[in-house]
């Protein structure tokens, strides 16, 4: 079986602290919380450098709250690495000079945006809709100075039906992409349920996005390693799921895990292990990279291979086991549907 020798990106949260309490944050942060010391944040990054890691993902929280954060992006992107960090955005228009500063590695460097809407009213429907317009203000600062913006989109039933007006509002901003993430059941967003999609709210929503994306001429990326079952077979591409195979989760506690969704069950701490040590060795990674140890309609599926089961993390949390099938795939729910 290959192991990568490193992954491709880690995601680290150095900081807790938020200056937002949004509805639907599953990291749940808060304006009280904790941040990564600036002596054990280098110390990730020089092991991440040493390993051989493509990018570093910082996020929170709120990242530009950390009393380094300009810092280590310059100490990130000094290394050689691509770096990329996630914002609500409020605070952005607060650094001019700073990113300013760091513009000299533009072409490492990636920010999302989060924006769940193309309206102050749609985009506050889990956050205070008087961020809207900072967010879309950050947009455009930092594709002034010709930084690579992603925005970030928490797919619910509130927005599913303003896709096309979202995405050609974005497509006025010189954006590098589009991510759509669904609303998953965690932290303060557990109250939510019942505005997660169903499956085939989802398939509709793939459809119609693929479209959309040919039409507006918008890069949109999303989250379902099954994707590919909605394009042309000749345009196929594998999307496996990236949990412990491209990709390692750090959070602000210092707990390593797989996939942002399996925060409840770490394989190791920055504080005791080695995330090298972590990466090579642990039981619950060398499962997730074993597609023959998949359960459920994955076992004999002919495209295990193309999406290693399918999301590990929404299978972990929607069935309590991340060997599962993923419970959104299509051809589970198929074979769930002639089973009743």
């Amino acid at each position: 079986m290959y192991i990568p020798k490193s992954p491709f990106i880690v995601c680290f949260n150095i900081t807790s602290q938020c200056n937002l309490n949004c509805s639907h944050c599953v990291s749940e942060a808060k304006q009280q919380g904790s941040s990564i010391s600036i002596e054990k944040t280098i110390s990730v990054i020089n092991e991440a450098n040493s390993m051989g890691v493509n990018m570093l993902v910082l996020g929170g929280g709120e990242p530009l709250l950390h009393n380094n954060f300009f810092g280590i992006c310059e100490y990130i992107l000094s290394t050689g690495m691509k770096l990329s960090f996630v914002t609500n955005g409020t605070l952005v228009s607060n650094y001019k000079n700073e990113f300013a500063r760091i513009v000299k590695y533009k072409n490492s460097l990636y920010v999302g945006i989060s924006l769940d809407g193309h309206t102050p009213e749609l985009h506050g429907y889990f956050r205070p809709k008087e961020t809207f317009w900072p967010a879309v203000e950050a947009i455009e600062l930092l594709t002034y100075f010709g930084i690579k913006v992603y925005v970030l989109c928490v797919l619910n039933k509130s927005n599913i039906n303003i896709i096309r007006e979202y995405l050609e509002f974005l497509s006025k901003y010189n954006i590098f992409s589009v991510r759509i993430i669904p609303l998953m059941p965690k932290g303060r967003a557990k109250k939510y349920v019942n505005e997660m999609l169903s499956p085939h709210e989802i398939y509709s929503f793939i459809d119609n996005i693929l479209d959309l994306s040919d039409t507006l001429k918008i890069n949109v990326g999303l989250h379902y390693p099954w994707e590919f079952l909605f394009i042309p077979l000749e345009k196929r591409q594998p999307s496996p799921c990236e949990a412990g195979y491209l990709r390692l989760w750090i959070n602000s506690s210092g707990d390593i895990f797989p996939c942002s969704y399996m925060e409840d069950i770490p394989i190791g701490n920055i504080y005791c292990d080695s995330i090298s040590d972590v990466w090579n060795n642990s039981p619950m990674l060398k499962a997730l990279r074993n597609p023959k140890l998949l359960k459920g309609t994955c076992c004999n599926c002919q495209y295990r291979d193309y999406c290693r089961g399918g999301c590990r993390g929404l299978a972990y949390f929607l069935e309590g086991d991340y060997l599962c099938s993923d419970p959104y795939c299509p051809i589970v729910v198929k074979n769930k549907n002639l089973q009743t």
